[in-house]
């Protein structure tokens, strides 16, 4: 299936560009999440304008994504948790400079490293078409031959993405604690590789997980759920 594998470097420009990490850009503060767990505001994952073919969430829309990364280690693996948050919002209601998170008894989250996305590479992901449907379940895709379920045995350039079918860690299809509907929308690996030849750890994702997005396209408007795999 083809998917599209970001081109990455250290930091980002200004304005509304496609990142991981940082402040968000323009995002009404009132909108910034809280953690349910421990109340404190998360901390920027991800900052997403839409792109017609990496990014289809809709003309003039934006994706944020955002999880708690204080030491009290919340329960940010969980899709349902309260511990991380997949926020869209019309372009045309963000300001025009970076947001500070709300003020915090505890003090502001942990600003996650910024890390730019350049561009992005159409591939195919090595996923037959017609074997979408079992990258689903959690029997389903323990059948699947190794060729076609990791046919590139973990290697992380291929585990940050966006479409095609997720590219699932060496414990398999299962999420804590149960996959969420939807399909894939994007995934990010703990650990990100630069374009020049460097890596970059994003967040704390249980040391070596990665993190999937899935979005619900039967609701309107469309439902997306964040958690994490190891």
């Amino acid at each position: 299936m083809i998917a599209y594998y970001p081109r990455l470097r250290e930091g980002a420009g200004p304005g509304l560009v496609p990142k991981f990490g940082g402040l968000p850009w323009g995002l009404p503060q009132r909108l910034w999440p809280a953690c349910k767990e421990c109340g404190g505001p998360m901390s920027h994952l991800a900052q997403l304008p839409h792109e017609p073919r990496a990014m289809p969430i809709g003309d003039g829309l934006v994706l944020f994504l955002f999880k708690c990364d204080r030491d009290s280690v919340c329960s940010f693996w969980e899709h349902d948790g309260g511990a991380n948050a997949v926020i869209q919002v019309e372009r045309a209601a963000l300001g025009d400079v970076a947001t500070t998170p709300p003020a915090h008894d505890e003090g502001p989250p942990p600003l996650l490293r910024e890390i730019g996305i350049v561009g992005w590479d159409e591939k195919d992901d090595g996923s037959p078409p017609e074997l979408e449907a079992a990258f689903y379940g959690y029997a389903s895709f323990d059948g699947l031959p190794d060729a076609i379920a990791h046919p590139h045995d973990w290697e992380s350039a291929w585990r940050t993405k966006s479409g095609g079918v997720p590219y699932w860690t060496a414990n398999g299809a299962q999420a804590q604690p149960d996959i969420p509907p939807g399909r894939l929308l994007l995934q990010i690996d703990n650990w990100l590789e630069l374009e020049d030849g460097s890596t970059a750890e994003i967040a704390n994702f249980c040391s070596d997980g990665t993190a999937y997005v899935f979005v619900d396209r039967a609701t309107v408007p469309p439902t997306y759920s964040l958690f994490i795999n190891r």
